[in-house]
């Protein structure tokens, strides 16, 4: 995946939500908008991008991938739900 083009697509998603004045619900919009529209090659890219530092992402972006990697690893096949 060309990640330079992922980062610019996930900050323009950041620009749109930035307007929101509630930050915690502008992450998760974030959030849902990676898990709806995003392929998961696509996510798992910026996940590891953001694994690796997350380098040019903004921080509300930066948020949003990282909730996005927690959820992932909460429904890891062999992860026992409580």
């Amino acid at each position: 995946m060309n990640v330079p083009h992922l980062v610019r697509m996930a900050n323009q998603i950041e620009d749109f939500f930035r307007s929101e004045p509630q930050r915690e619900l502008a992450i998760a919009a974030i959030e849902t908008h990676l898990r709806r529209f995003w392929e998961p090659r696509m996510r798992r890219s910026i996940m590891a991008h953001v694994e690796a530092g997350g380098d040019g992402l903004g921080e509300l972006a930066i948020s949003a991938v990282r909730r996005l990697s927690q959820a992932a690893n909460d429904t890891a096949p062999g992860k026992k739900v409580p």
